[in-house]
């Protein structure tokens, strides 16, 4: 089931019952944005989101870097220059044997000198790992780790723009039924306004009475005015979480599109542990002190590995110029003095703690859905109880108005009426606001998108 839809479980029975005004031809004439299209146009297009994006494809190449050790590693240098004196070889006499037909060779001690001139030397190796081979795995799979990691930040941030979104648009819809409900009161005192200046030109009502229908007449298009400006405002508070220009023009869906089986909160609560980035988060920081646990126990073995290596020396004199091996190279530090067994000590019970925080984490989430729902179902409830108030209302003050028209109740009725229908109509946008934001917060407790 999707959740996006559970608005509709309750809105098919507390749907609004306005009777409503005609909008403006630039408000019907505006393409009409639905919830699904706003939330898929804020996650393809806002800003926040885009550089999250970018800072997992940042880690997807360290993931590739990571890789790359497991190939042989070329290492060349270079070193020209002076030497800082000469260098000299002394052979002693008889270094290289004594012969009867010669004598010793050399005869006497000889000294080969290499003045000091411009030298070169020149180093290359290559070494392919293989026992590293495990700790690069590791290496690896703890980078993986940080990756998915920050993909869990990206789907947090998709999360809470989608649950920002849908905050933006109930509250839209909410103001666009006042401002419709401000309509048709603004509409109603019109003709009462006219229908009373004939009263008065015929002398059937006092001036006091007229005037107080002017009155409410003007705080009535003042409230119209402070609500349309008030929408205005959150168009372009929408507008810009969507990551579009602040004055494109589209229009809400304030009617229910299907029904949605119900929610119980054991499936809310499966659906959370699905889907919340914090419960991955928090079982993806238990794999990754696991792998620095391995990792610290992969450091007692020796690493070999094939090597391949070349010393050039340029102008020195006696020393080859070129010299090449090929072999195993092994390098190990046997006596850490307790270092090795401190760090997979330390590393341990840090997945100790982190298996601790994947429980606490748990039942946080539990916890805060438990409310979020909860919160959920009181808001509905009194949804429609204020709706029923709010026909109520709205249906004894057209009948005042008829009334009034036929001269069958008097002014002060009318305009009782009407105070009647202002606080109904209030009451009613606060308990829809309240109800559409709640069911936006359990949607978000559940990491929906």
């Amino acid at each position: 089931m999707e959740i996006k839809h559970l608005l509709f479980l309750q809105m098919m029975a507390v749907a609004p019952a306005v009777s409503q005004a005609q909008p403006s031809s630039l408000e019907a004439e505006a393409p009409l944005l639905t919830l699904d299209a706003a939330v898929s146009i804020a996650l393809e297009n806002n800003r926040l989101v885009k550089n999250s994006s970018l800072e997992t494809q940042k880690l997807d190449l360290q993931v590739d870097s990571m890789r790359s050790y497991r190939l042989p590693q070329f290492q060349f240098a270079v070193l020209g220059g002076l030497p800082m004196q000469g260098i000299d070889f002394t052979f002693p006499a008889g270094s290289f044997g004594t012969y009867e037909a010669t004598g010793p060779i050399p005869s006497t001690d000889s000294v080969i000198h290499t003045p000091s001139q411009f030298t070169t030397y020149t180093t290359a190796a290559v070494d392919q790992p293989i026992t590293q081979q495990h700790k690069i795995g590791l290496r690896i799979r703890a980078t993986e780790l940080g990756r998915e990691l920050v993909g869990e930040d990206l789907r947090r941030e998709r999360q809470r723009i989608a649950a920002d979104v849908r905050n933006a648009y109930f509250d839209l819809v909410a103001t666009q039924a006042a401002v419709d409900a401000a309509r048709e009161v603004v509409t109603t005192l019109e003709e009462a306004q006219r229908v009373t200046a004939e009263y008065q030109i015929q002398q059937v009502v006092l001036r006091a009475d007229a005037l107080e229908v002017d009155a409410r007449f003007l705080r009535a298009r003042y409230e119209l005015s402070m609500a349309e400006n008030g929408l205005a405002t959150q168009r372009e508070s929408l507008n810009h979480l969507l990551g579009r220009d602040l004055t494109t023009p589209f229009r809400v869906d304030k009617s229910p599109e299907e029904s949605a089986p119900e929610l119980s909160l054991e499936d809310a609560r499966r659906k959370a542990m699905e889907n919340r980035p914090e419960v991955r988060e928090a079982r993806l920081k238990e794999q990754q002190a696991d792998v620095d646990r391995r990792l610290a126990k992969a450091e007692y073995i020796p690493d070999l590995s094939l090597s391949v290596r070349y010393l050039g020396l340029n102008n020195v004199e006696v020393l080859p110029t070129h010299v090449g091996m090929a072999g195993f190279l092994l390098t190990w530090e046997p006596f850490t003095w307790g270092r090795r067994g401190n760090a997979v000590a330390e590393k341990t019970r840090t997945l100790e703690q982190a298996r601790n925080g994947v429980q606490e984490t748990e039942s946080q989430i539990d916890v805060e859905v438990g409310m979020k729902y909860r919160r959920w179902q009181e808001s509905g409830l009194l949804l429609t109880a204020t709706r029923i108030g709010h026909e109520a209302a709205l249906e004894q003050f057209r009948l005042a108005s008829n009334r009034y028209k036929e001269r069958a109740v008097l002014v002060r009725d009318l305009l009782q009426a009407q105070a009647r229908t202002a606080d109904a109509s209030h009451q009613y946008q606060e308990a829809l606001s309240s109800y559409w934001s709640a069911l936006a917060e359990l949607n978000r407790a559940m990491g929906e998108e």
